[in-house]
């Protein structure tokens, strides 16, 4: 084995972009900037782009968790001399001519991904996504180009290199796709004693045992709780993989790892946090679930938990999960002074996926979402769940996704039906509405992607409905600056770009009064007055 030499390098560098590694001052939803244009957001976070922060001798304070898995299985193999983590700023430090390997990890390369591809292009201006504009420029950074080692480039988003087709172009040499613990090492010793791979590998799925623990702090303190889904929806990749609920024991010594190396929080990594340790039928373990969440939040040191997906069905199931959960939680939510001004009161978030109202397209790609019950009554049990998690003050991120294979007007109505439910029952809860994307390792992955230019006018309601939501629920006071500004800056643009179609949704979203019902058009005299309205209303705040 190659060992390291002073101002020769490391033979193996682990690395991601500096969108992708970095913490946003320990808030994870500010990421979803990452999606828009790079003209936009790297101005927006460009502090956060340049403030990366690493240990003394140079390397990544904390990283991408997956990317502290596959150091974790890296030094188990070749030693700590022999594999270092450095983020993009410090890669001329570690590249040298020892150097054999470059791992990247990579979620959204060439922003492909659900979120980007939608408010990329909804937005229409300012370049691509940063998060591949940040890819591009880690695989061209300089260091890398002068030593020429061997990239290997893995993660959830390793598909969209593929599908583009740009693999050689970017001087990718191996796109790995899927779990690395069974496989990595052994294609990592091919490629340091010089051996010829495949430039595409499918991973097979590992064991439980096989699933090592982090070495060092992870990004926002992140700890793996369960892995997997089993639920079986179509358009989503984890649901290929086993489940498996990680032992208490395993987790602790991982929330160890991070608080002892700087962490504050500690944000539990799962499809479903009401899958842990879950019995047959998927029938939630409530003692578990919260001996799991006590234990986190006693432990020295913790002052945050962040949670990442969670659904509806257990809630509904078990009326005390809530109950004990979020005496535990609430206290150990992330309260921001700016956040407690406008909301007054402390709230839990955490993502649920909805996606649509319609139960022919729940029974069609999705019916596991509803276990452990029937999913013909799918729009019953989400307005149930909803209203249940506000109750106990759990504000939750709900994305809702247009564009299926095969989705019909009457499909889009549905799902345009359970929004004005949920608005009617006065819902708390942000939505984010995306378009459809086929993901390699899910069922639907060689259906045709979605874009705003297919959109019906019905298809853009759901974007525009949602966002009016957002707007009125969330920033109440600010209505009189939003619409406005996105009727200016988007009104002429979705019809120049999208045509027709985009108008009247778009227009509604500004807040001009046009009729919500399809059956009909809006009245004239009422459209007159209410036009009049908006814009007394813009005159009286700006002359």
């Amino acid at each position: 084995m190659i060992q390291y030499e002073k101002n020769g390098g490391y033979p193996i560098v682990l690395t991601a972009s500096r969108a992708e590694a970095n913490q946003y001052d320990n808030n994870p939803f500010a990421a979803f900037i990452c999606t828009f244009p790079q003209k936009i957001s790297g101005y927006l976070l460009k502090e956060h782009l340049n403030g990366l922060e690493n240990n003394n001798n140079g390397n990544a304070k904390q990283t991408i968790y997956g990317l502290r898995k596959i150091e974790s299985l890296l030094i188990d193999e070749f030693g700590e001399e022999n594999v270092v983590v450095s983020h993009y700023d410090n890669l001329d430090k570690f590249i040298g001519t020892n150097t054999k390997i470059v791992g990247i990890s990579a979620m959204d390369p060439l922003g492909l991904a659900y979120v980007s591809t939608t408010y990329n292009s909804l937005i229409g201006f300012g370049g691509e996504a940063l998060n591949a504009s940040e890819f591009k420029k880690l695989v061209m950074h300089l260091s890398i180009q002068k030593h020429k080692p061997k990239i290997v480039v893995g993660g959830a988003g390793s598909w969209q290199i593929r599908e583009s087709k740009v693999q050689e172009k970017l001087g990718i040499d191996v796109l790995f796709q899927g779990e690395a613990e069974h496989d990595l090492v052994g294609l990592f010793k091919k490629l340091m004693d010089g051996k010829k791979v495949d430039s595409y590998y499918i991973a097979q799925k590992p064991r439980l045992e096989e699933i090592p623990l982090i070495s060092h702090a992870a990004s926002y303190g992140m700890v793996e709780i369960t892995r997997g889904c089993g639920r079986g929806c179509q358009f989503c990749s984890p649901t290929m993989r086993t489940k498996y609920s990680f032992p208490l024991d395993h987790i602790m010594k991982e929330v160890e790892i991070n608080i002892r190396e700087g962490a504050k929080s500690i944000f539990t990594v799962t499809e479903d946090i009401f899958l842990y340790k879950s019995k047959l039928g998927f029938i939630p373990n409530r003692e578990e679930i919260v001996k799991l969440y006590k234990s986190i939040a006693s432990y020295p040191g913790v002052e945050h938990i962040l949670l990442s997906h969670a659904s509806l069905a257990p809630v509904i199931y078990d009326n005390k999960l809530l109950e004990e959960l979020t005496p535990i939680l609430i206290e150990k939510t992330k309260w921001h002074p700016c956040t407690s001004k406008l909301y007054k009161q402390p709230f839990i978030s955490v993502e649920v996926g909805i996606e649509t109202g319609s139960v022919r397209l729940m029974k069609k790609y999705m019916k596991g979402k509803a276990h452990p019950y029937n999913v013909d009554n799918w729009p019953e049990l989400v307005l149930e769940g909803i209203g249940l998690m506000n109750d106990y003050d759990w504000w939750p991120l709900c994305t809702i996704m247009t564009g299926q294979p095969e989705e019909t007007e009457d499909d889009v109505r549905a799902t345009l039906n359970l929004i004005d439910d949920l608005r009617n029952h006065n819902a708390k809860i942000f939505y984010t509405p995306v378009l459809f994307i086929p993901l390699k390792e899910a069922v639907l992955g060689n259906h045709n992607r979605t874009n705003l230019n297919n959109l019906t006018q019905l298809q853009w309601e759901i974007l525009s409905r949602c966002w009016k939501n957002n707007i009125d629920f969330w920033t109440p006071d600010m209505k009189w600056i939003y619409g406005p500004l996105f009727f200016l800056s988007h009104w002429f643009y979705a019809r120049w770009r999208h045509g027709k179609k985009a108008t009247v949704p778009m227009m509604r979203l500004a807040g001009f009064p046009i009729s919500p019902r399809f059956d009909k058009p809006c009245d004239r005299a009422y459209c007159k007055n209410g036009f009049k309205e908006v814009f007394g209303q813009i005159r009286g705040r700006f002359f």
